[in-house]
């Protein structure tokens, strides 16, 4: 699994949406259930989301209060996620993780702008002071 990490950390490094990447691979390789990859993928992403910010911090000033009301919303909807997967049929959870990816990937396929120059834009204008 640490190979499988490093690639996935590699690839989200050049802009590839890892997320989707790390938790077909748990599900498909290493036959992890897709609620425990899932869940490994959002630990993942903490750690991941940690180190970017402590890098980021130093070349821009951030908006800390905009910043720790997107964190608490950020966590609650996570919890509450979290829940209703529980609660689902694992077939329907499937069904909507692959209809998620399939459609995000769409979006970013189509797109006229290169990924991340739009977004880097916004994020800019509302984290920034």
């Amino acid at each position: 699994m640490p190979v499988a990490s490093f690639l996935v950390a590699l690839l989200a490094g050049m802009g590839v949406g890892s997320g989707g990447l790390f938790v077909v691979c748990l599900t498909l390789v290493f036959g992890m259930n897709q609620l425990a990859a899932q869940g490994l993928n959002l630990y993942f992403y903490i750690f991941a989301a940690a180190a970017a910010l402590s890098l980021h911090v130093r070349t821009a000033p951030l908006k800390w209060k905009r910043l720790f009301f997107v964190c608490a919303f950020g966590t609650v909807g996570c919890v509450l996620g979290a829940e209703t997967a529980q609660t689902m049929e694992f077939s329907l959870l499937r069904r909507i993780f692959a209809i998620v990816l399939i459609a995000s990937g769409g979006v970013a396929f189509f797109k006229k702008e290169p990924p991340g120059v739009e977004s880097a834009k916004k994020i800019k204008k509302t984290l920034y002071k």
